[in-house]
């Protein structure tokens, strides 16, 4: 951490000099993009090491540098969404800084949808309530839309997931809008992140059968079974409700038993799931009572 604190110090000073001189001159305009291309190339570096907690918080610090300068590029906005999502769900312990992070994740990606023209046309296409707008706006969007619109609806939805029912509530119809939304345009982004994002976000409302959560999370298992995390989810909600103790235990032995490195762009996340899967079977005593 101290490494990191001499890192984030140097940078900032740096960021400081730079922009504090900058002028209109070719040769600071190549300075900033030096800098801008230095932040991104750190943040990508530190990212790919993100199995290690210090270097999941580097690669979220130098995104946020390069994206502070930048705002304007939205790949690195998701990268520094997800980034925010990774630390706040899989490091951070914290209840408090883990909300803070969720949150920040949610702000970047909806801040990336809101600036789309086709969020902007539908948005204004009516004059009703603000949901409403919001509603239209997401419906109007394409394909290229799809990365926002997931981490935005991952970064709220893990803030909400353990808040009290009548705030998930407030949030149903935005959530639920959007997630349809990105299952009409990419069923199989990020391993079938919309049906495991159903699956989760049915259990956790109330009056909701749960043979419809089940089918979500079997076909985003189907989609893409070698993601451990809808496996984890599914024992962790879905059997625990159930009172189904046989298929939690069993499930969760899979996932403990699965080759984490079958899918090297999640690596990282399959070995963090295994962690919680561990965890789990060690309550499992605990959570049948």
């Amino acid at each position: 951490m101290r490494k990191l604190s001499s890192q984030v110090q140097f940078i900032c000073i740096l960021i400081f000099f730079t922009l504090g001189c900058y002028t209109s001159n070719d040769t600071d305009k190549n300075l900033l993009i030096q800098q801008i291309d230095h932040l991104e190339k750190k943040g990508l570096y530190y990212w790919e090491k993100r199995m290690n907690p210090d270097h999941a918080e580097q690669a979220k610090f130098f995104l946020s540098k390069a994206y502070e300068i930048k705002p304007e590029e939205d790949n690195l906005a998701i990268l520094y969404s997800r980034a925010c999502y990774f630390v706040g769900f899989y490091i951070e312990k914290i209840p408090e800084k883990k909300d803070s992070l969720f949150l920040e994740g949610y702000n970047i990606a909806k801040g990336i949808v809101y600036h789309s023209q086709s969020f902007q046309k539908g948005f204004n296409a009516v004059t009703d309530d603000s949901l409403a707008r919001e509603l239209r706006g997401i419906e109007a969007l394409g394909k290229s839309s799809v990365p926002a619109l997931y981490w935005w609806v991952a970064n709220l939805g893990r803030y909400l997931i353990n808040k009290p029912v009548v705030e998930r509530l407030n949030h149903r119809d935005l959530l639920e809008t959007i997630i349809h939304k990105i299952l009409s345009l990419d069923p199989t982004y990020f391993y079938g992140g919309g049906f495991r994002m159903l699956g989760i976000f049915y259990i956790r409302l109330p009056g909701t059968e749960l043979s419809k959560s089940k089918q979500y999370f079997d076909q985003a298992i189907l989609t893409f079974p070698n993601y451990l995390g809808t496996k984890v989810l599914l024992a962790q909600y879905y059997y625990t409700k159930a009172e189904d103790r046989e298929h939690f235990h069993r499930e969760l032995q899979e996932v403990l038993l699965a080759d984490p490195t079958l899918t090297p762009g999640i690596m990282p996340e399959n070995m963090y799931e295994q962690k919680i899967a561990a965890k789990l079977l060690e309550e499992e005593a605990l959570l049948f009572e």
